[in-house]
């Protein structure tokens, strides 16, 4: 029986080759590295398991030097010794040492752990990712693609490179004239294509309800994302009442339970899931069987993660029916997914059938730029 021996943890700077905005804040650019924090777990003989997350604390408040602590100082004696097959075992012993305040406790190093754990489980078993949670539904996964905020001009034109691509996360800045331009835009650039808006929590919910008047017009936008701050749940179901398309729900709702209050608030017509904020593959499960159960639509995004991160979700998300394709920026972002094995043709992902991740990390890359908290 296979047993847990070392936890490695590298907080590494990935390049971006995009500027990327959203309504929160910057996020990157060629000039400025994002972190990430991988994790790589061996067993006594010999088996590998690798994780990682994305730290962003202007999306939320874990930063690198957090998770990198957290993983290293907190996580890994509970998992030292044990047998990583019995994952839920391992996951509630890091829930009672970590406990949630209201929602939920360190998300981004528990996903890392447990994507790495997951890696792990598949290869000691000899089974892909995707078959520990039942099997994929699907064997390709179409990707939707961010367009970070700009002129409409360039948002236009980044749209149109982006082709074939059929959709695309349009971030929104707060403002509905200038808004509607930047939508405008990207829908006369690529006029067949779906757009989903996300605001980022940029707006009132008056300017909202203004903004989806004003593009009313425009029938492939589909939905509009996190229109208001994270905690305004009543301004949710405000925009929601009167909207004329779903209202999805993201930084709002982090675990299942968040989404058990949202279904019964109906603040919500659907629920953007994301490996990091639930804390991990198993965890952003139970969010799926909670909304399937209150009839709220699915879609699957990310954190621009890299290509550990990047499989993992299209790994869960291929044994699920998303309503629109993923929005998984990586491949358009970062200079470098740090794996190989990845298959993406015209922005459509094959799903690995290789045992766990079915990737294999660039374990130099990651070595190679590691951040200088690795010394802490």
């Amino acid at each position: 029986m296979s047993k847990i021996a070392h936890v490695d943890v590298y907080p590494t700077a990935v390049g971006m080759k995009e500027v990327f905005n959203i309504g929160t804040g910057f996020v990157g650019d060629t000039g400025s590295a994002g972190d990430h924090v991988f994790v790589k777990i061996t067993t006594d003989d010999g088996y590998i398991g690798w994780g990682e997350q994305r730290a962003l604390p202007s999306w939320s408040y874990e930063t690198t030097e957090s998770i990198t602590t957290t993983i290293r100082h907190y996580i890994t004696p509970i998992l030292l010794g044990r047998d990583p097959l019995n994952l839920n075992e391992i996951h509630h012993a890091i829930y009672e040492a970590l406990k949630p305040a209201v929602s939920n406790g360190h998300p981004f190093a528990k996903a890392a752990v447990d994507i790495a754990l997951h890696d792990l489980s598949g290869h000691i078993l000899g089974v892909p990712l995707h078959t520990l949670f039942g099997g994929k539904r699907h064997d390709a996964l179409p990707l939707c693609y961010a367009l970070s905020i700009d002129t409409p001009e360039i948002m236009g034109l980044k749209a149109k490179a982006l082709a074939p691509c059929s959709c695309f996360k349009v971030k929104v800045a707060g403002n509905p004239a200038e808004d509607e331009e930047r939508l405008r835009a990207v829908h006369e650039a690529m006029p067949y294509a779906k757009l989903w808006i996300d605001a980022n929590q940029s707006y009132t919910p008056s300017n909202a309800l203004e903004l989806l008047k004003r593009v009313s017009d425009i029938r492939e936008i589909y939905c509009m994302e996190q229109p208001v701050a994270s905690q305004d749940w009543f301004g949710m179901k405000r925009v929601r009442d009167d909207a004329s398309i779903p209202i999805a729900i993201d930084e709002g709702c982090f675990t299942y339970f968040d989404l058990a209050k949202i279904a019964r608030l109906e603040c919500a017509d659907a629920v953007v899931l994301k490996v990091c904020k639930s804390g991990g593959l198993a965890e952003c499960l139970k969010s799926v069987h909670v909304a399937e159960a209150n009839s709220l639509e699915l879609l699957g995004s990310g954190l621009t993660e890299a290509g550990i991160g990047f499989i993992a979700s299209v790994h869960l998300f291929s044994t699920l029916d998303l309503v629109l394709p993923a929005e998984l920026n990586a491949p358009a972002f970062l200079e470098t997914l740090a794996v190989s094995g990845i298959e993406i043709r015209d922005h459509i992902v094959t799903v690995p059938d290789a045992p766990g991740l079915g990737v294999t990390p660039d374990e130099d890359y990651i070595k190679a730029n590691l951040l200088k908290i690795a010394a802490s």
